[in-house]
Order: C-alpha cells, then sequence, then structure tokens
C-alpha cells in the first residue's frame, strides 16, 4: 500500500513539471505568432505596391498547378468543364429559340411545260394550261384560289350581296400601281368586263356572263347586276384585269393579234421581261421578273422561266440533266424515268380534272346512233386503264359531275365494262360481223386498177380496215379515228382504247396530235370523229361552259357540240338560282339526259403531281381548281435564306 502511493506522489510531481514547461514554451512563441503575421502583412503591401493589378496575370496563371495538388487539380478542372458544357447548352438553346431562319429575295426557277405560248391574256388563255400559268402570274383579278383551292379575295377589299343575289357591290384596295406606271381603277375592271361581253373579242368567258351587266359605283367601287341570282358568281370573277390605256387602242376584231398578248402589261407579283424564239417563230422561253411594287408582299424569286417542251420525253430529260428545276405537270406513268428523285419533291394535288371521249356526230353518221356511242362505251374497261396507264393515280368517274360535288347523281346510267352488252347493242343498231382475209386484200388491190369508182372505193375500204373480223353496215365499216394529245398518259389510253373497242370488231386510227396544235388543228376545227381530251371542271358544279349548245362552235367548250333544248333549260335554271336543293335537282336530271344520250364517254378523273427541285422552300399548295393555282402561294416561295435574332 505504502508502495503504491509513492508511486501516485511520483507520477504527479512529474505531471507538474510537464505543464510548467509547456506554460514556458507558450510564453516564448507567442510574441513570434505575432511576428510572422506583421511580416506577412508587410510582405502583401510591398507585393500590391509593386503590382499592376490584383489579378494574376496570364504568365503568372502558369504556375498555379505548382501550387496545387493533384485533388485540387482534379476539382478546379470538373469546375471548368462544367462550366463550359453550361455555356455550350445555353448557347444552342437561346440559337434554337431566338435564331430564325428567314428567305431572302433572289434565285431564278425554271419551269418546264409541253404546250405553246400565244395569249397571255384573261380572254383568251383558258385554251392552254401554260398561257393560263403565266396569265396567273402577270395579271391582278378580283378574286383567286388560296392554298385550298378556296376563294380569297384579290384586288377585292370588300363586297357585299344583295339578299334577293342579284346584285353585287364590290370595293377594290387602293394605290395598286401597273406595271408600266400608273395605278388599276374601276374603270379599267369595267373595261375588262365589257371586253369579255364584247362577241368581237371573241372571248370564251363572254358565255358566262350572259345577262350580267357592270356599273360604276364610285372611284373605288363597281356593281354588278345580274339578270337572275346565280350561287356560283364570285367564282366566275377570276380573270384577271387589263389596263385600259394599252388596249383601248386596239380594235377588238385584231385583239387576238396584239403584240400585247406576249408582251403583256399587268399588276401581279410578275411582270414581262423577256421571250426567246426558235426558227420557226415558236416560244420555247418565256421570261417573268418579280414586281417589286406589288401590293401585296412581293415575291422572294427574282425570276421564273417557262421553257416549252415538244413532249413529255424531252420535258423529263431536261429535269434530269438540271435543265428545268420543276415540272408543270408529271404523268404518273412517266414518274420511274425521273431520276435523282430524292433531289425533288413530288406533289400531288387534288384537281376536279376528267378526261373523256368526245364524239363529234357531225362527222360521221353511224355516231349518230346513240345505241353505237353507248356500246362503244361499255366495251371500255375503265378499271384497267386507271391501274394500267394511271398506276392508281386516278378514279373512274360516269359523269361531268364529279362524286365529290353535292349535284353529283349516284344513280344515273352507268357504263361498267360489259362486251356481251356493246355486242347486242352494235346488233340492234344493225351492224352484223364480216370477216376480211388476206386473200380479200390481194383482190382489193387488183380492184384498185378498175375503172369502177364504187368498186375502187370499196377495194380501198377494205385495205384500210386490212385483215380480221369487222362490222359492217350497208357497205360501210365501222371505223374511228381517236384523236388525242401526243403525251405519255393519252398514248397509252388511246392504245387500250382501241384494243377494246377492236375487240368488238371496231376498227380505231390514233391520231396523237403535238400539245401546241390540239387546239388550232382539232378542237376549235372540230376535226375529229373521237377526241380523248381533259376539261377542268371547277369548282362549282355548273357544267353550262361544257353543255349548253350556246357553247357550240370554234371559241365555246361544248366538244362534242352537243344541242338538247331540255338540257339547256336546266343548265339555264340550275345557274340561276340560289336554293341548293333545286340546283341539285336541275343537274342530277342533266346527268340523266345525258348519260343515256352519251355524246361522251367519260373515263377517270386523274391525280395532278406537281414536280419541284427541293432547292425551292415555301410550297404549301394542297388543292387547286386550275393547274395555274399551284402559283396560289408563290409570294412565299425562296430559294435564298439568311438568319437574325427574334426576341
Amino acid at each position: 500500500m505504502k508502495k503504491l502511493i509513492y508511486k501516485t506522489v511520483i507520477f504527479f510531481n512529474k505531471l507538474k513539471k510537464s505543464f510548467f514547461s509547456l506554460g514556458l514554451f507558450f510564453k516564448r512563441v507567442k510574441p513570434g505568432f505575432k511576428n510572422i503575421q506583421q511580416q506577412n502583412e508587410l510582405d502583401k503591401k510591398l507585393v500590391f505596391s509593386l503590382a499592376k493589378s490584383r489579378w494574376p496575370s496570364f504568365n503568372q496563371l502558369k504556375y498555379v498547378k505548382k501550387y496545387l495538388n493533384q485533388p485540387e487539380r482534379l476539382i478546379i478542372s470538373v469546375c471548368f468543364l462544367i462550366i463550359f458544357l453550361s455555356a455550350s447548352f445555353l448557347t444552342i438553346n437561346f440559337y434554337r429559340n431566338h435564331l430564325e431562319v428567314i428567305p431572302l429575295s433572289g434565285g431564278e426557277y425554271i419551269e418546264g411545260a409541253v404546250g405553246s405560248i400565244k395569249y397571255i391574256n384573261p380572254l383568251y388563255s383558258i385554251f392552254s394550261d401554260v398561257d393560263s400559268d403565266i396569265t396567273s402570274l402577270v395579271y391582278s383579278s378580283l378574286f383567286k384560289r388560296g392554298e385550298n383551292a378556296q376563294l380569297v379575295n384579290d384586288l377585292v377589299k370588300s363586297y357585299e350581296i344583295s339578299q334577293d343575289g342579284k346584285t353585287y357591290i364590290i370595293k377594290i384596295k387602293p394605290n395598286i400601281e401597273w406595271h408600266n406606271g400608273g395605278y388599276l381603277t374601276v374603270d379599267d375592271i369595267i373595261f375588262t368586263f365589257e371586253a369579255i361581253k364584247n362577241s368581237r373579242y371573241q372571248s370564251p368567258l363572254r358565255a358566262s356572263f350572259v345577262g350580267v351587266e357592270i356599273e360604276k359605283f364610285d372611284d373605288q367601287t363597281i356593281k354588278f347586276d345580274l339578270a337572275e341570282p346565280y350561287a356560283a358568281f364570285l367564282d366566275l370573277l377570276t380573270f384577271g384585269i387589263l389596263p385600259q390605256v394599252s388596249w383601248q387602242q386596239i380594235e377588238p376584231a385584231s385583239a387576238s393579234l396584239a403584240e400585247l398578248n406576249l408582251k403583256p402589261i399587268g399588276s401581279g407579283s410578275y411582270k414581262f421581261k423577256s421571250l426567246v424564239k426558235d426558227k420557226s417563230g415558236n416560244i420555247k422561253t418565256y421570261n417573268l421578273t418579280r414586281n417589286a411594287n406589288y401590293y401585296d408582299s412581293p415575291p422572294y424569286i427574282n425570276t421564273i422561266s417557262f421553257k416549252i417542251f415538244g413532249n413529255t420525253s424531252e420535258l423529263i430529260s431536261a429535269l434530269n440533266n438540271n435543265l428545268i428545276g420543276g415540272i408543270s405537270y408529271l404523268p404518273e406513268q412517266s414518274k420511274s424515268d425521273v431520276v435523282a428523285q430524292n433531289s425533288l419533291n413530288f406533289y400531288r394535288l387534288s384537281l376536279p380534272k376528267l378526261s373523256a371521249i368526245f364524239f363529234n356526230t357531225k362527222a360521221s353518221l353511224f355516231l349518230m346512233d346513240k345505241r353505237v356511242r353507248q356500246a362503244l362505251a361499255y366495251a371500255i374497261d375503265k378499271n384497267e386503264i386507271v391501274s394500267e396507264v394511271m398506276g392508281g393515280n386516278a378514279r373512274v368517274i360516269d359523269s361531268p359531275v364529279l362524286p365529290e360535288s353535292f349535284a353529283y347523281n349516284n344513280n344515273a346510267k352507268k357504263y361498267n365494262y360489259d362486251v356481251a352488252s356493246s355486242s347486242r347493242l352494235l346488233k340492234e343498231a344493225g351492224w352484223k360481223i364480216t370477216e376480211i382475209k388476206i386473200e380479200d386484200i390481194d383482190k382489193a388491190k387488183e380492184d384498185l386498177t378498175s375503172t369502177d369508182e364504187a368498186v375502187k372505193k370499196a377495194a380501198q375500204a377494205k385495205i384500210d380496215m386490212g385483215v380480221g373480223r369487222w362490222l359492217m353496215k350497208d357497205n360501210n365499216y365501222l371505223s374511228l379515228e381517236l384523236n388525242t394529245v401526243d403525251n405519255p398518259e393519252y398514248g397509252q389510253t388511246a392504245g387500250l382504247i382501241a384494243e377494246f373497242w377492236r375487240q368488238v370488231n371496231v376498227k380505231v386510227r390514233i391520231n396523237l396530235v403535238p400539245a401546241n396544235q390540239i387546239q388550232t388543228d382539232v378542237i376549235k376545227t372540230r376535226n375529229f370523229t373521237a377526241l380523248l381530251y381533259g376539261e377542268i371542271t371547277g369548282a362549282d358544279p355548273d357544267p353550262y361552259a361544257f353543255w349548253h349548245s350556246s357553247q357550240i362552235g370554234p371559241t365555246g367548250l361544248n366538244l362534242a357540240d352537243y344541242n338538247n333544248k331540255e338540257v339547256d333549260k336546266l343548265l339555264e335554271e340550275g345557274r340561276l338560282t340560289n336554293d341548293l336543293k333545286a340546283r341539285k335537282e336541275k343537274y342530277q336530271k342533266f346527268q340523266e339526259i345525258l348519260a343515256e344520250d352519251e355524246p361522251a364517254i367519260f373515263l377517270y378523273s386523274p391525280g395532278y403531281t406537281y414536280v419541284q427541285s427541293k432547292n425551292i422552300k415555301g410550297f404549301n399548295v394542297k388543292s387547286i381548281i386550275s393547274p395555274s393555282d399551284r402559283f396560289a402561294d408563290v409570294n412565299q416561295w425562296y430559294m435564298k435564306t439568311g438568319k437574325k435574332i427574334a426576341w
């Protein structure tokens, strides 16, 4: 026990000495700490007095890593990476949300077409798609078509319609400039309308305005007075307006020969620049330039040019060789001939168009018998034409009124493919099958030397028919010449029709006419027995322009020269009422009569394929009433772009 107490005392004595020594240490060190702090403050003041900036320079920063250990350097690197990524994200996000790509003025668009250019004049352009295309760009109209084929104001600022539907008061926009200076006024509108109605101008639009009078209300307003109300009247006011000052000096009878037909003056978004003719005088290139003073938003593309080709093969070849940047219309069966399709846009537009075979009963005695016309209709397999020729991009039709119209009559007589019915009707009409053999042809060749004209005539007829089984009546063979436009679609369709008719023992000769000659050589002169051709029916189902007897003749659109007094009465009454139910009844009765008479065989309604280079931006048209409506949003097309910041 004593030993334990002794050791404890010794331990505490040692501990006491240790604390005493530690206290002496702190007493000695404390003044040293103060001296070090003071020295550091003096060093800082000295350095700052000598330094130009308190921020380190780039050369000084190079030595930072010598004073940082590995973990510290890693932390700083990660921080800088986070800052960089954050800044990049913010920059990209700002670019996406605030930097806009905008269209700029400039560029040249060259479009190819098959046809001819003759009348850049709203009084006559309806006969040619190319003329209509250019006319729609050069001239302004009271109303025009929008991107979805809807009727929209062009020159019109506002309008009113009387309760009885007979009076239309229209106010036009002010300060609309002509391409050559001066301003468009209501006097120009009145002049154009009166020119259309003047028979000396021979405009095909004349019949549409029978019973309509125009009057100047004031300097900005005109009034149309209709003899009877017409529901689709505003649809008629899409014709271009001519400048009175330029045209009033020209004699109406000579208007179709005026130079202004090719070097027009209008107020549209594009104006005439130049044209190029070949050695034969045919226009091969037609150039338009943008109208910077256009009253609506001026177009972006500086120049639009139209290049004219003789046929579709030449047209597609030019596209494949980058000589043109678009095609006005591409037949479905020709699409496979287009190379580099990834660089092109193929726009399929809805179009109220029909293709039909029109009969000229005045040119052929046997076509005057409606049983023959009906038999020829039964003999055609329309579904095979749609499948084989159109590649399915069309629909079978049986009427000049298309199925989507409120006036379409689904109960009217239809001519579905039926060879038995065709043969029966031909037999009822007195036609019998006779066979021509090779020895008959040899004998006919000998008879050509006969002095008897009747024998020679019969021999020549037999030679023309050739070997086969053919229909004959009263010593005459049943043969037809089928005229059509020389293009792949109609050429192949005509070939199929000839084969269909051959199956019922009818001889067919096909006459392919160049697109730039079909109007003058065949249609205007009615120089055909059967014509395979297309028509644009329009937004309204009113078929007056195509089937009323007043439209017979070289300037009319009644291609079959069809004349039926009951039909005339129905068409007149149908367009003179706003009562939808009454119009429907009139037009459905018209379809029933027409189907029974069968002055034309309605085949199919094709889709409209418009081809354009992907270098052209801004095209948004979906539906069209006529091919020229594809230019409805031409002011929004562009080829060049820029950028701007939008906050």
